[in-house]
């Protein structure tokens, strides 16, 4: 081994380690950056050389600069923020529709039924007080305002979230575009023997991303690119194939005016498909099952109050003799009841039936039978097994405990996608203190090299002088 032999090894030092604080300071720079993950150089000897029968090293050189990654972590990430972005979009939106049930501030439907039977005991003890039947018409209508508020409240939820498909389908679209074009780069780099690590991390944070949004399934590929699969159609219907990205669309549903979700894996054709998991498949469930079967609630204990007082008011006689009359506009059918709920067309203080018989127009049996109501069992229509206040006190209830089962739901992803986030951040993160160190191990290694140069340097000097 000669001295030209000692100044290359110097000089292929210097190279080495220049890039070994290169990566070093790129991983200080990126400390802050989501998704990053910490790479480090893998050092290894170079291929020895024979002088005079010895094996003599040649130095050292990079065996590859590669990245702190952990595939399984990355799958439980994906996993969790499914079922985060799922929980979370839930629990926004019923604590949005839980101020239409709030009865603390005593003017909800609740406190509005009771009033209007109220109404009808306090005019049983003045049959022809006509302050008595205003106040009947005025609590009727009170809770026919209550029943309209919370309908349309309900059906305007179910319009947002079916109108909030558009940009999150638009959203799922663009990143999938992503991951299929970082795919593309990544193919390439790698192929002409490049780092593709940041590349990677940018991707990899997209499914992370995209996960959120819909339920996947990811599997990497030998090229360094990475497939994924739509979870919620039994895990078949591909999303992304290397570089072709499927997409998302939306068509109107004729039978109910609402969109149907269409899938278009790559180099197929679309299809219907049903998400249930991410946050699109939350804004699904909320607008098809979730929303729906409140407002059939609501709908049932409008017509429950519509069928029973009709009843009861038709067969009754005004103070005129009258009878016949409907107080609320017949209702054919539970869907639409509560937006529909309405005093019947002519029907004034004069025309309430609160007697039983003709030739008795101030007797009040049929203004207590009314009243009375209030205590029977008569919901729903037809199959009855609660009274009014009863049913919707369970039903009010119930949607207390959606809410707070979907709040405690979604605090129990957060600190379980926390933790799963800390595990990553140790593993792949970058620590200033590790990089710190690292940075003065390769200043010192680059300065040996420098000096080992100098030194082979300054005894070939010396052996040139000697020949002189």
């Amino acid at each position: 081994m000669g001295l030209s032999a000692a100044m290359e090894i110097g000089k292929n030092g210097l190279t080495i380690y220049r890039v070994a604080q290169e990566v070093t300071g790129e991983n200080i720079a990126n400390v802050n950056t989501p998704g990053y993950s910490r790479q480090r150089v893998i050092l290894e000897s170079a291929p020895p050389t024979n002088a005079n029968g010895f094996p003599l090293g040649t130095g050292v050189k990079i065996s590859a600069v590669e990245r702190y990654y952990d595939g399984l972590l990355q799958q439980q990430l994906v996993n969790a923020q499914t079922s985060q972005g799922f929980d979370t979009t839930k629990s926004t939106v019923l604590q949005q529709v839980e101020p239409y049930f709030n009865e603390v501030s005593n003017d909800g439907i609740g406190t509005a039924v009771a009033n209007y039977f109220t109404a009808w005991q306090d005019l049983s003890l003045n049959p022809s007080g006509s302050s008595e039947r205003q106040v009947v018409m005025t609590r009727a209508q009170i809770l026919a305002d209550n029943f309209h508020t919370v309908s349309t409240g309900l059906t305007n939820t179910i319009s947002i979230q079916n109108a909030s498909l558009v940009p999150l389908t638009d959203s799922i679209n663009n990143t999938l575009t992503n991951i299929a074009q970082l795919n593309g780069q990544i193919k390439y780099t790698e192929l002409v023997s490049g780092n593709a690590n940041e590349i990677r991390d940018q991707r990899d944070q997209l499914v992370r991303d995209l996960s959120k949004q819909v339920g996947i399934t990811f599997t990497e590929n030998s090229d360094g690119t990475t497939d994924i699969k739509f979870a919620d159609a039994g895990g078949t219907t591909a999303l992304v194939t290397g570089t072709s990205a499927g997409a998302f669309s939306l068509t109107t549903n004729d039978g109910t005016g609402l969109y149907n979700v269409n899938l278009t894996p790559p180099g197929g054709a679309a299809s219907i498909v049903t998400p249930a998991s991410g946050q699109l498949g939350a804004t699904i469930a909320l607008r098809d099952t979730i929303i729906p079967n409140y407002l059939t609630q609501i709908d049932t204990l409008a017509k429950s109050v519509i069928d029973a007082v009709n009843t009861e008011h038709f067969a009754g006689f005004s103070p005129t003799g009258g009878t016949g009359q409907n107080f609320f506009t017949p209702s054919n059918t539970v869907a639409g009841s509560a937006a529909a709920f309405s005093l019947e067309a002519g029907l004034n203080i004069t025309t309430i039936a609160a007697s039983r018989s003709a030739t008795l127009p101030g007797d009040n049996s049929k203004a207590v039978t009314i009243a009375k109501l209030a205590g029977t069992a008569t919901v729903p229509s037809g199959a009855p097994t609660a009274t009014f206040s009863s049913f919707y006190s369970s039903f009010v209830s119930k949607v207390g405990l959606d809410v707070l089962s979907s709040k405690t739901t979604v605090a129990q992803d957060e600190a379980f996608t926390r933790q799963l986030s800390t595990l990553r951040e140790s593993n792949s993160g970058v620590s200033l203190d590790e990089e710190l160190t690292n940075l003065i191990k390769y200043q010192r290694s680059y300065q040996a090299s420098a000096k080992l140069i100098t030194t082979a340097t300054e005894m070939m000097d010396t052996v040139i002088g000697m020949l002189r």
